[in-house]
């Protein structure tokens, strides 16, 4: 179905793997369409530039799904009665790395520490690689995305190295910490202001060339720990919702918040929004500068935090939907029959997995046990039960001769397959959208849903 264009010597079997959109069969095997989730630093990445991160999540975007547009490409010439697609929307959360220990920063700037004892950095700086004295991998990193420093744990987590990022050399001397191993690390934005929470609980900052001083004990379990966007206030969040305000120019306590709703289990900073996470996964945005809770719209409104751990890798959270495509060989087949004393009809659908439907609101229905089906077959798709018309599929658009018809199964997604018509046309009623029936009866216009994308930020 959906297909890049080829040579056109290229096999008909050649042409179903390169293709990112044809089809597959119903009898046979489905093949999901997947990108390789990397787990080390690809070679993509070498160049160490957030220019190169988001041309490279771009890559992997392309080779794991389709873009909708494509849903829209008639097959090659000759497979439109061999192939047919399922596809589902997903929001694409491509891996930039795996075996990750630590990271900080965003799609601004980031440094990522791995397990074989490297620290990546992405950045408008020519380093990308570091590596701590000893050979020792680093337990925590801390990085802001315009900053030329960047900030290391060692393995003891009981020193700091601070890096030159210009120079790609490390600063000469170290900052000792002396209740280790760190919990939490974090520099502000352009490197000026260093925070620290040792395993006493206890906040430390200062400038990032030392010393640094305690400021204040954390009561509860340390989840956050960063800079606001201006990086004159130090941010901390504790489990209970607790959230610790420190001003950096002069040093001083600015007061806590008090967000309800705890025990909290994760915590991020967006702009001004801290966005907690409770044990069941709902979320609450708090807004620092009107101490209180705001909606995720408004939320989402301030300086996006993309990237984040997830089972060991770095995910880089795109914002975007995408299609992830099912091949099957063959054409779709449909097996239909109807139950006059149920008032049923039955149907095997494309999913193999058999469906009822009542002939009264078209709904599908739980089935029943009759003894009176009969099959029942379709004319140019509708499916006639005495006065009444029933249609399972519905028409998305027309490009020459070749028709796109697709049907959405819940939880399934939708199926979608091209026919030759014979006569030539241009039908699209309903641009980037896909159709979804709650009633099969013919007259019972589809609900035509968006094909929402969005590009990456």
């Amino acid at each position: 179905m959906i297909s890049k264009k080829i040579k056109a010597g290229a096999s008909a079997l050649a042409l179903l793997f390169v293709t990112a959109a044809l089809p597959v069969h119903a009898n046979a095997a489905s093949k999901e369409i997947v990108g390789q989730a990397y787990i080390d630093v690809p070679s993509q990445l070498e160049k160490g530039t957030t220019k190169s991160l988001k041309s490279y999540v771009s890559r992997l975007l392309d080779k794991k799904y389709v873009s909708a547009g494509k849903l829209y490409e008639p097959p090659f010439s000759g497979l439109e009665d061999k192939l047919y697609v399922s596809v589902q929307r997903e929001k694409a959360l491509p891996i930039i790395a795996g075996g990750v220990s630590s990271y900080s920063g965003n799609e601004e700037g980031l440094a990522a520490a791995l397990y074989d004892g490297t620290v990546r950095v992405w950045s408008k700086y020519k380093c990308r690689k570091l590596s701590l004295p000893g050979g020792g991998g680093a337990v925590q990193t801390a990085y802001g995305p315009d900053s030329p420093t960047l900030a290391a744990a060692g393995s003891e987590g009981d020193r700091i190295y601070v890096f030159n990022l210009e120079q790609c050399a490390r600063i000469p001397g170290e900052l000792p910490v002396e209740h280790g191993p760190v919990q939490m690390m974090a520099l502000s934005r352009t490197g000026d202001w260093l925070s620290v929470i040792d395993s006493f609980n206890s906040l430390l900052c200062g400038p990032v060339s030392g010393p640094l001083q305690e400021v204040s004990i954390l009561e509860g379990t340390p989840l956050y720990l960063g800079y606001t966007p201006g990086q004159g206030v130090l941010v901390a969040v504790e489990a209970s919702g607790r959230i610790i305000k420190q001003g950096m120019m002069n040093n001083t306590r600015m007061g806590s918040d008090e967000v309800p709703g705890g025990p909290f289990v994760d915590a991020r900073m967006a702009g001004y929004v801290v966005c907690l996470t409770l044990d069941n996964g709902r979320e609450v945005y708090w807004d620092l500068r009107k101490r209180a809770i705001v909606k995720k719209s408004e939320a989402l409104e301030q300086e996006p935090a993309w990237i984040y751990k997830h089972n060991g890798g770095l995910v880089y959270s795109t914002g975007v939907d995408r299609w992830k495509i099912t091949e099957h060989l063959g054409m779709p087949m449909f097996i239909v029959s109807y139950s006059a004393t149920e008032k049923l009809l039955r149907v095997r659908d494309l999913d193999r997995k058999t469906r009822y439907y009542s002939v009264l609101d078209g709904k599908e229905i739980a089935g029943s046990e009759a003894d009176d089906w009969k099959f029942i077959s379709a004319r140019k798709g509708v499916y006639k039960v005495g006065k009444k018309l029933f249609r399972l599929y519905d028409l998305v658009c027309q490009r020459g001769t070749m028709r796109l018809y697709g049907r959405h199964i819940k939880d399934k997604g939708f199926y979608l397959w091209w026919e030759e018509t014979g006569t030539p046309n241009r039908l699209n009623p309903h641009p980037m959208e896909l159709p979804i029936r709650e009633s099969v009866l013919a007259d019972s216009p589809a609900l035509w849903v968006p094909l929402v994308e969005g590009e990456v930020r």
